[in-house]
């Protein structure tokens, strides 16, 4: 199988990036724990950069790559060996085999926005709210001999494979790893262990295809930033800022509310000081990769003075101002969302697509 190398900037689905934040926007506290426990940050990364390395215009026929290719477009660099050979460590083979078969049709609540046409003054209507969704279809192994041809699961007693079971649609199977003298090796639980893919084949679900197909519901990524995002997997609220600065729909200032800011990057601390210090780092991170051109803006509590119309301060908390760097904007056909708030410009009631509810932004 040739190598794979994604292109500079590829669509995805701008639903994968959103969801987290128009959760908290909704109060959807229970589906969000769920969408962060099947979407974690690592599996986001992988996830991207399997879009990268698909084809575009088939994202609903089933894809294939090399797991090394996977890795280098999650941006891992491989390791030189004793014996002089270069290759990845296996835990990163596994890990990557291992989040595919975990996203295998398994569904979890996603925050969906679709187009639902316009207004009979030309505004455009659009249609908000959860799904359960399954970001892969299906998900399996490809095996090559020490020739280099493919190796037919298909020719091999089912009795010889490793079984794994679907929720739904047909099982798939795996080749056990053997040592010198063809015995199964075992794991420690006594289940034989999976001898690694030269390479994995994945099927988007059908949805997340025409997600990231529509250029109304995707969202333009850039394989640098793949590789900055996966530097910042050990430190969760830079990894987080990022994320969320890079999938910001305006192309204006970012601004939140103290409280909401902790909240979106996830901060569990519970001492002032702390929390202060993982945002001043997660900000400091963001301008050092370049995600920001230049310091975030903290403005003190009352520095907003009540407006003519209501008398009321539109933010009485801190506030946090940034603005994504120029390099990051998405192209200017993709539609954005019409305001910097990370919710929709919904202009007419919102359709729930299971309880979603209309946009009351941040």
């Amino acid at each position: 199988m040739k190598s794979k190398h994604p292109p500079a900037s590829f669509l995805v689905p701008r639903a994968i990036g959103r969801s987290e934040g128009d959760m908290h926007a909704h109060g959807h506290g229970e589906q969000l724990e769920l969408f962060r426990e099947a979407l974690t940050r690592p599996a986001k990364v992988q996830i991207i950069a399997m879009m990268g390395l698909s084809d575009p215009k088939r994202l609903d026929r089933t894809q294939y790559a090399k797991v090394a290719d996977i890795l280098r477009a999650m941006g891992y660099e491989p390791d030189t060996r004793a014996d002089g050979k270069v290759a990845f460590p296996t835990w990163m083979y596994e890990a990557v085999e291992s989040t595919g078969l975990k996203l295998r049709r398994k569904s979890f609540p996603i925050f969906i926005r679709e187009p639902a046409g316009f207004t009979k003054d030309g505004r455009r209507k659009w249609k908000v709210g959860l799904v359960d969704l399954s970001i892969l279809q299906d998900f399996g192994f490809y095996y090559e001999d020490e020739e280099g041809q493919p190796i037919d699961l298909d020719e091999i007693p089912k009795d010889k494979l490793i079984k794994y079971e679907a929720v739904t649609g047909k099982a798939l199977y795996a080749i056990p790893m053997t040592d010198d003298h063809g015995n199964v090796i075992k794991n420690k639980d006594g289940s034989p262990r999976r001898r690694l893919a030269n390479a994995v084949g994945w099927t988007f679900s059908s949805k997340i295809a025409r997600l990231a197909e529509d250029r109304q519901t995707a969202w333009v990524f850039y394989r640098e930033a793949v590789a900055i995002l996966r530097r910042y997997l050990p430190k969760p609220a830079t990894f987080d800022l990022i994320f969320k600065t890079l999938f910001w729909t305006g192309s204006g200032l970012i601004e939140m509310s103290h409280a909401k800011l902790v909240a979106h990057l996830g901060i569990k601390a519970k001492d002032r000081r702390q929390v202060e210090a993982a945002i001043d780092a997660a900000f400091a991170d963001a301008l050092k990769e370049g995600i920001i051109d230049r310091p975030v803006t903290v403005r003190p509590s009352g520095y907003y003075q009540p407006t003519p119309k209501t008398n009321r301060p539109r933010r009485v908390d801190q506030v946090y101002q940034w603005k994504r760097a120029a390099k990051w904007q998405p192209a200017g056909n993709l539609i954005a969302v019409a305001d910097d708030s990370l919710e929709a410009n919904v202009t007419a009631k919102a359709e729930s697509m299971k309880d979603g509810k209309a946009d009351k932004g941040l």
